[in-house]
C-alpha cells in the first residue's frame, strides 16, 4: 500500500490502515475497521450487510488471488464521508498481473466504517 496523495486529511491514517489490511489480504483486520451493521459493495456485486458477512466475503475474494497492492492518489473528506482513488495492482494465482483504477466511498459512524463502496472493474481477474 502506498499513498502518493499530495494532501492529507483527518482520515489519511484510516485509509492507510484499511488499505494496509486489504493489501495484506487479512479479512479479520479489514473487519476491525467496520461497524457491526456495515453495508459493503464491490463493483457491480450485490451489497453485503454485517461485519462478519463482509469478513467472510473478503476472505473468499482474497483466496482467489495471490496478492494485491493499492496506490492511493487522492483522499478527500466531506462530513462523515471519506473518498479515495487510485490504482490497484492484482497478482493472479497463475502469477499474471492485472491493474485497474478504483475509487472508494466510506461512510463513517463513531470512527468506524458503516458504508463501504468500492468502484472498480475486477472482471479481468
Amino acid at each position: 500500500m502506498q499513498i502518493s496523495a499530495k494532501e492529507t486529511t483527518p482520515h489519511t491514517a484510516l485509509i492507510e490502515g484499511l488499505y494496509s489490511a486489504v493489501d495484506a489480504m487479512n479479512a479479520e483486520a479489514v473487519a476491525s475497521f467496520l461497524t457491526d451493521d456495515v453495508t459493503f459493495r464491490l463493483g457491480n456485486f450485490d451489497a453485503i450487510t454485517g461485519r462478519k458477512a463482509v469478513e467472510v466475503a473478503n476472505a473468499s475474494f482474497f483466496a482467489t488471488i495471490r496478492a494485491m497492492g493499492h496506490t492511493i492518489t487522492g483522499i478527500w473528506t466531506s462530513g462523515d464521508a471519506v473518498f479515495c482513488e487510485g490504482e490497484v495492482h492484482y497478482t493472479r494465482t497463475d502469477q499474471s498481473e492485472h491493474k485497474v483504477p478504483f475509487a472508494t466511498r466510506l461512510g463513517l459512524r463513531d470512527d468506524k466504517i458503516a458504508t463501504y463502496n468500492v468502484y472498480a472493474d475486477i472482471s479481468g481477474l
